[in-house]
């Protein structure tokens, strides 16, 4: 789930009302999965990640599950770790720290088509989807990873620490300008089953198929590899 707090519009009891309603109707069977990550704070110039106290960067609702919804078990890795709670939660976040990248095999983003899992985006739009990476990833558009500089993170529980490399994303163009990230693209590639919209009181909301956001996102990249991203032009 990415989301949107504000997007909500207000709601009685606020973020604990809609975490006991969201795990009621999802069942003791579900697993929710929820993005902690921590690109903006764990940097090369600060490469320590805490699984504990590295707080998440992508919004209240995040922050809120990573902190206070019981059960909650996070996934180890400097930059794109998730929390997740239910019946998968341990399996879905365990050996996240051993990808080279951020959304890499062993990340809940790339296991999630695996148990038949959705993609829910709560009154953000369609353009945050971080599983896009991770199909990114498969398919190595000419864009995206910087291999040329890995760094050294350190993790730890609190306890031990373990040091690991790792590759970051890279949206700069060769004439140094921003590439824009086009994910709402993926919306025009579903068919009818395999996306529905709709509202979750005041926030206009998706659910999409993982494992057809994932095969057709690769299969759109073999094809065109510029199609997610407006591509800056050199002159």
């Amino acid at each position: 789930m990415h989301s949107s707090y504000k997007s909500l519009g207000g709601i009685e009891g606020g973020a604990k009302t809609f975490y006991d309603v969201f795990m009621e109707v999802l069942g003791a069977e579900g697993t929710l999965i929820v993005p902690s990550l921590s690109y903006r704070t764990v940097t090369r110039e600060n490469p320590e990640f805490n699984i504990k106290t590295t707080p998440s960067c992508v919004g209240y609702l995040s922050e809120y599950f990573r902190t206070n919804v019981p059960g909650v078990i996070r996934s180890m890795h400097a930059t794109h770790s998730c929390c997740a709670v239910g019946r998968l939660a341990r399996e879905i976040t365990q050996d996240h720290e051993l990808d080279l990248t951020p959304v890499g095999t062993n990340s809940p983003f790339a296991k999630l088509p695996k148990y038949n899992g959705k993609i829910f985006m709560l009154g953000c739009g369609t353009g945050c989807n971080t599983s896009m990476h991770g199909v990114e990833e498969t398919a190595e558009p000419p864009y995206c990873i910087d291999r040329e500089h890995p760094i050294n993170y350190i993790l730890t529980d609190g306890d031990t620490s373990v040091s690991v490399k790792s590759y970051r994303h890279d949206f700069m163009a060769a004439n140094g300008k921003h590439i824009r990230q086009r994910y709402d693209r993926m919306v025009d590639l579903l068919e009818e089953d395999e996306i529905s919209h709709g509202y979750v009181l005041s926030a206009e909301s998706y659910l999409m198929d993982a494992c057809a956001v994932w095969k057709k996102g690769k299969q759109k990249l073999m094809e065109d590899p510029l199609y997610f991203v407006d591509y800056p032009v050199t002159k």
